[in-house]
């Protein structure tokens, strides 16, 4: 039984031969045309990636570029917020001169127009006073040598 196992493997008919080679060429191919379309593919992915890369690169330098941009002018607002931090407190430092110069002022002038207001009460009695005694000089004057009698009188002796 043996050899008829042997001789039954060894007969084989002619066809299969030929079938599993042409099989061994088609795999053959197959595997070779998967492998070609891999290389091209591989290819193509390398040369998109080459692109996006180099696509990348000029976004990076462009942000980098528009974040150094960003940081300068941050950089000048700060500038200009001290510049103008430091103005308005020189204009209220000035203000705050000036109102007080100005209520000084103020001050001064009420109480030079409280001092004028004295010496025009002063002069305005004296001015009256002096009124009165012109009016009574002129009274006196109009009834006769009344003074200037009695004044003569003592001066001059009499001649009796």
């Amino acid at each position: 039984m043996t050899t008829l196992a042997l001789v039954q493997v060894g007969a084989m008919p002619d066809w299969v031969g030929p079938t599993v080679a042409i099989s061994l060429v088609v795999i053959a191919v197959s595997i070779l045309g998967a492998a070609v379309a891999l290389a091209i593919a591989a290819l193509r992915i390398a040369g998109e990636t080459r692109k996006l890369s180099t696509m990348v690169q000029g976004y990076q330098d462009d942000i980098a570029q528009s974040l150094a941009g960003a940081r300068r002018l941050s950089d000048q607002g700060q500038d200009l917020l001290v510049l103008v931090r430091q103005e308005v407190g020189a204009f209220t430092q000035t203000s705050r001169r000036v109102r007080r110069k100005l209520v000084r002022g103020v001050d001064s002038i009420e109480a030079k127009l409280a001092d004028l207001e004295t010496l025009y009460d002063l002069v305005h009695d004296e001015v009256e006073d002096t009124a009165l005694d012109v009016a009574a000089a002129l009274r006196t004057s109009r009834q006769g040598n009344g003074m200037l009698g009695r004044v003569r009188r003592l001066l001059v002796p009499s001649r009796r």
